[in-house]
């Protein structure tokens, strides 16, 4: 097997259609049918189905599809890595943060910080919490900033940061639907929507969490970004439970205001985690505690990991 085919399949997985994963890899259509071809050849297995227009995988397809995912990023990280053993002065930091930090605070701290590195590269991947620790466990990453891991997932917290869940509306609209106090009753707050994000979300998850305690069932609006539900709860279509770090200006001004509804709002963690097993990069260990000490931000390392 190739890294093309094995880029190909998870393109054909990740899209669902030979023409979205052409477009994807920048070649045509007949080459990506080729190259799926000439995979299934090689297994002796079909892995794809037809569905509708579009193309799924088939149980075989699915499990070469981790394979192939997982053998990538240890490629990818064996490059790195090598990379960096012939010349210690550059090295490679794979991020992955959850929307509210990867949009609008990691910026802020890579800026800092890579002024006084001028051979450090950094890539970023945006994405929920499910997909991120699934980057990680495929060696995709090499860090991950999200919210606090379970115990089950595959990732040791080197370092946190808190920050605060709340309820968040429109202020001129939550005055119309919560009157003068903005202290909701349950029930005026089961009457309109809620705004959350797609499933494996942890803020999605953070929503769910909520309107169970608070025993309503109220309209919902699944958005499939921290920005786009921003903006729409900026435009009073509904309310959402969002971290104050992505709405802190807005708040400041009086544009969106946050609720009184109980037990929010709430103090959370931003986790810093690398892979359970695994001792942290070098990289990685400069770039938390440069954020412990900037100053900017209050990320605290875990000293039995770091050696501080």
């Amino acid at each position: 097997m190739t890294t093309t085919q094995l880029k190909t399949l998870l393109a054909v997985a990740e899209t669902g259609s030979i023409s979205a994963a052409s477009r994807r890899l920048f070649v045509t259509s007949a080459a990506v049918s080729s190259t799926m071809s000439a995979l299934a050849r090689e297994v002796g297995v079909a892995l794809t189905r037809r569905v509708g227009r579009g193309m799924a995988l088939t149980p075989a397809g699915e499990v070469l599809a981790v394979y192939a995912s997982n053998l990538l990023g240890v490629m990818e990280e064996a490059l790195v890595r090598t990379r960096e053993a012939n010349d210690p002065d550059t090295f490679v930091l794979r991020i992955g943060a959850v929307a509210t930090v990867g949009e609008e605070l990691l910026p802020r701290w890579l800026q800092g910080y890579l002024a006084g590195r001028p051979h450090a590269t950094v890539s970023l991947e945006v994405a929920n919490k499910t997909t991120l620790f699934q980057l990680l466990d495929d060696h995709r990453v090499d860090m991950v900033i999200s919210g606090r891991p379970t115990r089950s997932e595959p990732v040791e917290v080197i370092a946190t940061r808190v920050h605060e869940l709340a309820l968040i509306a429109n202020e001129a609209r939550a005055h119309q639907w919560f009157g003068p106090t903005l202290e909701p009753t349950i029930d005026q707050v089961g009457a309109v929507t809620w705004l959350v994000r797609e499933p494996g979300s942890g803020t999605r998850a953070s929503a769910e969490e909520l309107i169970s305690e608070l025993a309503i069932t109220p309209p919902t609006l699944a958005v499939g970004s921290n920005l786009a539900m921003k903006r729409l709860v900026e435009l009073g279509l509904g309310i959402a439970v969002i971290s104050t770090e992505s709405v802190a200006h807005e708040l400041e001004t009086g544009e969106l205001v946050s609720l009184n509804v109980p037990p929010l709002p709430q103090r959370r963690s931003w986790c810093l985690g690398v892979r359970s097993g695994e001792p942290p990069t070098s990289a990685i260990i400069d770039l938390a505690r440069y954020l412990q000490a900037s100053g900017e931000v209050d990320f605290t390392p875990q000293p039995h990991i770091l050696g501080d």
